[in-house]
């Protein structure tokens, strides 16, 4: 195999006269090459994009266990003292009077006031994060996001430098160290700490088997494997629940989590999937781009010959400070609004999102069982967003996920009760919980067709950024339950996704569009599609001119058909 530039002739080998002639050279990029070889599905295969699946369990769970961890239970407790006991014998029902309102309203103290009676035991409770100290929980909930983002912001240069797969290893074997130190952490500040090196890792562990597996698939592969990818995601997160179910100690569930995260890496090393033939092409390793398409190739049954096969590689410029100066409102304004507008879009999603994930305490008591839900509405959300995007196109579908959102927060403000521990508020928030996961999805198809390939890495880098500030704030909203109405975070949610319906209303549709490689092609798109417009109006005018060509001409035409 051999790596030529893009401008490198595409001529075979000419055979002399008299002897036979080589076989005819196949120039291709990598992606057709890619194409090529896997041109077929096979049961190996499908195991192996499976396994890669599995490298992520870790993260859904790593990212959700403060939920469980550091569950705060308003609802199970019992008096103490005799101010506890006389505010009891006002209130009559017990089921009001266990209540956040009434143990923080009245400034009930542990251990004084009241003894907690719950079986589980958090570090909210060993630390005393309740009521006006709450806020810690959702410090600790949230510091991960801080981590994943400066993970974010590293993870690129780590790819290019080890590559995808060592780079995903390397977030893993973090993640898994830093879950092991908080099984063992006995104060908030290292709490704190440890959780935003498991975001560090999560973030570059996430990202570097997402690029890993995409890039070794074939173009026809693409969509379902992002879609069964981010099941992984989901797995991790019933895992999680299952595991809290059955341990009652928050520091068993932490060392639980990080065995959970030894079974993510060992895909890694079993696997006979080599790095990423993209990375072996820039770090000009021809041999090991060819060894890739060949594992590939006896994975797939394929019984293409590599033989005959030449990559063309175009370079690059991965210079991101020379990146940043193709954002000028002169030089490329559409590349630039759009850039905004999405990340505009990727915060609001993120924080509903993850207000949603932090937040289904305040919703409903019995916490495991709405989570669960919950998680089962991710998987549904994962595996059908790509259906509704083949269904409507890009930008319908985005709008009508976020219309579904903003109706189902508007029904939540309604006070309907089916049973003690069911209502409409819960029904209507999952089926919500829904439509922001699809919608999450969403954007993350819509923005990798918006930018051009040259800068589709920074672009898709500075929108991630922008959820994971979304992510940082979303817990801090849940606070909003205790000092005003229900109805108050329900309206902002509503509110929120009203405005990136708006943002998403200027954006392009991308449906059947293909794909830019460059800013000029971001440009050039919308010069095209207004000239096409005006080519359309201009034969509509065209059109219209000649039915009242004919019909002045047919009023003056005599009976016998003649023009008088």
């Amino acid at each position: 195999m051999t790596v030529i530039t893009k401008d490198a002739p595409r001529t075979g080998i000419s055979g002399k006269s008299g002897l036979v002639e080589a076989p005819p050279r196949q120039f291709l990029t990598i992606e057709e090459a890619v194409d090529l070889v896997v041109d077929r599905l096979s049961v190996k295969l499908v195991l192996n994009f499976l396994a890669v699946c599995c490298t992520i369990l870790n993260t859904g769970a790593a990212t959700y266990v403060t939920i469980f961890t550091g569950y705060i239970p308003y609802n199970d407790w019992k008096c103490l003292s005799q101010k506890c006991i006389d505010l009891q014998a006002t209130v009559g029902s017990s089921e009001t009077f266990y209540s956040y309102n009434t143990m923080c309203k009245n400034d009930l103290v542990a251990d004084i006031d009241f003894e907690w009676t719950s079986k589980k035991h958090t570090f909210s409770r060993d630390w005393g994060f309740y009521c006006k100290s709450e806020a810690k929980l959702s410090l600790v909930s949230s510091i991960i996001f801080i981590g994943s983002l400066l993970g974010l912001l590293f993870s690129t240069c780590l790819f290019d430098w080890i590559g995808r797969k060592r780079g995903a290893i390397l977030g893993s074997v973090l993640t898994l160290l830093s879950l092991a130190a908080s099984s063992v952490a006995t104060s908030y500040p290292v709490l704190i700490l440890l959780r935003a090196i498991s975001g560090f890792g999560l973030i570059v562990n996430y990202t570097g088997s997402y690029c890993w597996i995409v890039e070794l698939a074939p173009t026809f592969l693409r969509n379902p494997i992002s879609g069964f990818f981010t099941l992984g995601w989901t797995a991790g997160t019933f895992i999680l629940i299952g595991l809290s179910y059955f341990i009652d100690q928050w520091h068993q569930i932490y060392l639980a989590v990080a065995i959970m995260n030894v079974l993510g890496v060992i895909p890694f090393f079993l696997l006979p999937l080599p790095v990423s033939p993209r990375f072996s092409l820039i770090k000009g390793k021809k041999e090991e781009a060819m060894k890739t398409l060949q594992v590939l190739a006896q994975l797939s049954g394929s019984k293409i010959s590599l033989d005959t096969i030449d990559l063309i590689y175009e370079e690059r410029n991965q210079s991101y400070l020379k990146q940043i100066k193709d954002f000028k409102p002169r030089t490329h304004p559409t590349m630039l609004k759009e850039t905004l507008l999405g990340m505009v879009v990727w915060f609001m999603v993120s924080l509903i999102s993850y207000s949603y994930q932090f937040g289904w305490s305040k919703i409903g008591n019995d916490l495991h069982s709405i989570y669960f839900f919950a998680a089962l509405g991710d998987g549904v959300a994962y595996s059908t967003s790509v259906l509704g995007c083949r269904l409507l196109g890009r930008k319908k579908a985005t709008f009508f996920y976020f219309g579904v959102v903003i109706l189902m927060n508007l029904l939540a403000m309604l006070d309907v009760r089916f049973t003690a521990t069911w209502s409409l508020e819960h029904l209507v928030s999952i089926i919500g919980n829904i439509a922001t996961s699809s919608a999450f999805v969403m954007m993350y198809l819509y923005t990798g067709e918006l930018a051009p390939t040259s800068h589709r890495g920074m672009i898709l880098c500075l929108s991630s950024s922008c959820a994971r500030i979304g992510s940082f704030v979303g817990p801090y909203v849940n606070l909003l339950y205790g000092v005003t109405d229900r109805r108050v975070p329900l309206a902002l949610f509503a509110g929120l996704s009203l405005l990136a319906c708006l943002a998403v209303w200027f954006l392009p549709d991308t449906t059947g569009r293909s794909v830019p490689e460059t800013p000029g092609d971001v440009e050039n798109y919308l010069e095209k599609k207004k000239k096409e417009e005006e080519e359309e109006d201009g034969k509509i005018d065209e059109d219209k001119a000649g039915i009242v060509l004919v019909n002045g001409l047919n009023g003056h035409l005599d009976y016998d058909n003649k023009l008088v």
